[in-house]
């Protein structure tokens, strides 16, 4: 888990605010991506309250405050990861366009309006990945990312599909797509952000105790999706051959006074590769994103 300080995230509103005017794009009311920014700056403002009034202040609409935290250090996320490794121009301004819209919150979501937090999750499993310093580049329109090691090329579509009843829907698509990604080492890839399935209705994310009792409940909460959804997920990937992760990124609150921390899981499974082939992959993988550094 990444620990960070609430004031820290403030200390990126300029560097965001150049990102969007660099490819003249508005940064302003209408921008999802400013108006967390406003409210973390008020909440900051309001520090110099009594304890107590601050409390009733986060209590009275604590998923504003989780979700403006969530979504600004994703943003900071992606500024660093654009610094170290910068990407194709028009790729980067068409996806920050897209982050700049969409609802406030993830229970206002609808299925007409899931661009924004779509595009987030490409962003964010890109801005993760190269954060390990792994070499990966963003693409357009296929595959959405392409993640290379020593061994393969892992051509990653990423899909958020909304609910159970959407998986099974949005791991066809992905298929179909990934049967253009051809070449001995080419590891088709698919990559699901479960959010709106392990979260749907839940603006809080996660409070818990402490950081050991958080990433214990975030690893069983996989577990158990896994379990449940394996004959299902086999059936839709019927004789394809792929990779497919799952990914869950939660802004984490303690109960004790310590700071928030943003938790990262990724975890998968190999499909019809020949057994040799699937070892390899597994063991590059898990090289590549060891799970004890999630």
């Amino acid at each position: 888990m990444r620990r960070y300080k609430f004031s820290d995230l403030l200390q990126y509103e300029n560097r965001v605010r150049k990102l969007f005017d660099k490819y003249e794009l508005g940064f302003n009311s209408t921008n999802r991506i400013v108006r967390y920014f406003k409210y973390l700056r008020e909440i900051e403002e309001n520090r110099q309250l009594n304890k107590q009034e601050f409390g009733k202040i986060l209590q009275k609409d604590k998923a504003k405050y989780y979700y403006s935290q969530f979504y600004v250090l994703e943003i900071c996320n992606l500024i660093d990861a654009l610094e170290r490794r910068p990407q194709d121009l028009i790729i980067i301004k068409n996806k920050l366009a897209d982050l700049a819209k969409g609802t406030y919150l993830l229970s206002e979501e609808n299925s007409a309006d899931t661009r924004a937090r779509d595009t987030t999750f490409e962003l964010s499993l890109f801005s993760f990945l190269q954060s390990r310093g792994l070499d990966v580049d963003m693409c357009e329109p296929n595959p959405d990312l392409r993640l290379k090691s020593e061994k393969f090329v892992y051509e990653v579509e990423c899909k958020r599909p909304q609910s159970i009843k959407s998986l099974e829907k949005s791991i066809k698509k992905a298929a179909r797509q990934l049967r253009k990604s051809t070449g001995n080492d080419v590891v088709p890839t698919i990559a699901l952000s479960l959010d709106q399935i392990l979260f749907k209705g839940n603006d809080l994310i996660l409070d818990s105790k402490d950081e050991a009792s958080a990433s214990n409940f975030l690893n069983a909460t996989l577990e158990v999706f896994l379990r449940d959804n394996l004959k299902m997920l086999q059936k839709v990937i019927d004789k394809d051959s792929c990779l497919v992760l799952y990914y869950l990124s939660c802004l984490v609150g303690f109960k004790t006074n310590v700071p928030m921390a943003n938790a990262t899981f990724i975890t998968g499974n190999v499909y019809n590769f020949e057994n040799q082939l699937s070892h390899t992959i597994y063991g590059d993988l898990n090289a590549l994103i060891p799970q004890s550094s999630l």
